[in-house]
């Protein structure tokens, strides 16, 4: 049922604060059966999807967009990554930037391929011509034969024409482009403990059961990232004890997961419990001068721990911290991120690899991405919340 699916893309924005002016979802109205996967219902999803793609970038040219399928849901450390996002491809002149496809299907003959369910672009005349040429594609012949990828991912990966040891990738049209560290976003499941800290979102697939999948996930996710500003220099000398920040911590991701249930879903057992601890909740946090997200419909992240951050921020290979500004903490914008698995390497490592040096932009603008007093993990001011999410929900409607 997608509209259960939607309802938790929707409330993990609402639960974000996410500007509603900056949303835009595209209801296909009623499809004609038969529904599903490859389908002939499917397929007109997908054209219809890419047709608004294109017009969009069209008609914002300069402005950049970050476009999702309906079986994504977003979490607290999506508003700075966002920021990090955006400053990774204005230092490293990027067009656009994916997610990868980390599907088992055939991974043998599917390196370095993206998965279409999540992108932000660029809208410049590159990109508009990329686009129109994966419409024209799609329209001229919607795959949906023989070995995947399929239909828009498909004529998406063809043009983006990936080459093994290339960091960013050059696509159709002079198109940069490259694939976001896969701590960013939770493919079905999570793999580890550092993925929960650092994910910015979470892509539901590999499964027949996607609310569920989604519920499960957002338990785990908010109660591992959700913290209510503690950890600021401001508010150290009041921090409370162990005991009192744990009870104080659960309550409240519980608290907020209960209020972002999708409307007529079975809520966990314990929720119950933990809703009637919420006003001691709200009074310890009053006492503690904290805000307490979960009345607010606010987020704030916690902060992810040093041993998290150290595998995003380091080089896969030898370990090094990622380069960075005087006075700045690395970050993995620093690093050469690979196609093929998703890990962040240095430029010595990546060229003893591949045999093949990085862009030289990437080498000298990524290290001053962000020059002294730019925002930083866990900040959420300047264009944190300043990029266009859109969603088609016709397509998820039908897989």
């Amino acid at each position: 049922n997608y509209s259960q699916v939607f309802a938790y893309w929707e409330s993990s924005l609402a639960l974000l604060g996410y500007p509603k002016d900056k949303l835009r979802v595209v209801d296909l109205g009623r499809l004609q059966p038969p529904f599903g996967y490859k389908t002939e219902s499917w397929r007109s999803a997908i054209d219809r999807q890419l047709s608004e793609v294109v017009a969009w970038i069209r008609e914002h040219q300069g402005e950049f967009f970050l476009h999702t399928d309906t079986d994504i849901q977003f979490f607290p450390r999506f508003l700075c990554v966002q920021a990090e996002w955006l400053r990774w491809m204005q230092a490293l002149r990027l067009d656009m930037i994916f997610m990868r496809e980390r599907t088992n299907v055939v991974p043998e003959l599917r390196e370095g391929e993206v998965n279409g369910g999540f992108y932000i672009v660029h809208c410049n005349s590159r990109t508009l011509r990329f686009w129109e040429a994966v419409l024209a594609g799609e329209l001229e012949h919607p795959k949906m034969d023989g070995y995947p990828p399929y239909t828009d991912q498909y004529h998406i990966n063809r043009l983006l024409t990936y080459r093994r040891g290339a960091f960013p990738q050059e696509g159709a049209f002079g198109t940069r482009w490259a694939t976001i560290p896969d701590l960013h976003c939770i493919w079905s499941l999570p793999e580890n403990d550092h993925e929960l800290a650092l994910a910015a979102f979470h892509h539901a697939v590999n499964t027949q059961d996607k609310p569920q999948l989604l519920r499960r996930v957002r338990l785990l996710a908010l109660a591992r990232q959700r913290w209510l500003g503690s950890e600021s220099k401001a508010l150290r000398p009041l921090a409370c004890t162990l005991a009192e920040r744990t009870a104080l911590g659960r309550t409240c991701a519980a608290a907020c997961c209960a209020t972002s249930l999708a409307v007529g879903e079975e809520e966990p057992s314990f929720l119950p419990s933990l809703r009637r601890r919420l006003p001691r909740a709200r009074a310890l946090a009053a006492r503690l001068r904290l805000r307490l997200a979960g009345g607010g419909r606010e987020a704030s992240a916690q902060p992810p721990c040093a041993d998290a951050r150290r595998q995003l921020c380091c080089c896969a290979a030898c370990g090094c911290c990622a380069p960075a500004a005087a006075g700045e903490e690395s970050w993995w914008g620093s690093l050469c991120w690979g196609s093929e698995d998703g890990r962040g390497y240095c430029a010595g490592c990546w060229q003893a690899f591949y045999g093949s040096s990085p862009d030289p932009i990437c080498v000298s603008a990524a290290a001053a991405a962000w020059p002294s007093g730019a925002a930083r993990t866990g900040d959420t001011e300047g264009s944190c919340a300043s990029t266009p999410v859109s969603a088609h929900l016709g397509r998820n409607e039908l897989g």
